[in-house]
């Protein structure tokens, strides 16, 4: 009678909870697996200096969170730009952009900025900014970043460098439609499956910092580096402070 009686009490608290939305659940975490674009470009995704990583004194080394295909697609005009900076005693890294191709990837610079480093390991971050010193990125147009650990700014063969390619594009108005009215997971997801890399990381990057508790976003985090064989940094702390 006693085991009768939990089992009927347990199946009225469920169907309360069930009826009025207040079952306290824990999240799922948001499936992401990125799919990238099928055209990929020669770039570096983990750090190498000519003489090797004097500065760096923790592994991984200075990875570009990219695609295995060193590109990166986005619809904005302004991307937001990330890379994984290990433990080092480098002041600042030096970010790069330059309009570009395969063949002379440094034909026109565009953007230069040195940020200074708080010597731990983390994520680090920096946007474009949206003034009048710089144009929004030309849609079709590939464009070469770089992030430069400045181990030795007086002796450049010292330092230690990651790069890649972003291009902006436009994205089919069905498509477009979808994102503006999709929940945030949804739309991570949606703009994971349409190989829009630099959108997706800097959304779920926001959602991070926004709910800096949710501990399934973290799992997303992972679950999306790890997608594009990002693993050794895909567990590493992630924190806010760190971006840019």
């Amino acid at each position: 009678m006693r085991l009768a009686s939990r089992v009927a009490f347990l199946n009225v608290w469920l169907s309360i909870c069930l009826g009025i939305g207040i079952c306290i659940l824990p999240m799922l975490a948001i499936a992401v697996e990125f799919k990238p674009p099928k055209r990929g470009i020669p770039g570096r995704r983990e750090g190498a200096g000519t003489r090797g990583p004097a500065c760096v004194q923790s592994s991984p080394n200075l990875t570009a969170l990219l695609p295995q295909t060193n590109l990166g697609l986005t619809t904005a005009e302004y991307p937001q730009f990330f890379w994984y900076v290990p433990q080092t005693r480098a002041k600042a890294v030096r970010f790069e952009l330059f309009k570009g191709d395969e063949q002379e990837p440094e034909q026109e610079l565009v953007y230069q900025k040195i940020l200074e480093t708080s010597g731990k390991s983390g994520v680090m971050s920096f946007a474009l900014p949206n003034d009048d010193t710089l144009p929004p990125l030309t849609v079709g147009q590939d464009y070469f970043w770089t992030v430069t650990l400045l181990c030795n700014p007086t002796d450049p063969i010292n330092n230690v460098y990651v790069s890649g390619w972003v291009q902006r594009v436009v994205v089919e108005p069905t498509l477009a439609k979808q994102l503006d009215t999709a929940k945030s997971g949804d739309r991570v997801k949606l703009l994971a499956e349409n190989g829009l890399w630099f959108d997706t990381i800097s959304t779920l990057a926001e959602m991070r910092c926004t709910n800096p508790n949710d501990t399934t976003l973290g799992s997303s985090w992972s679950e999306l580096l790890k997608s594009v064989q990002l693993n050794k940094v895909a567990e590493q702390p992630f924190s806010c402070s760190l971006n840019l």
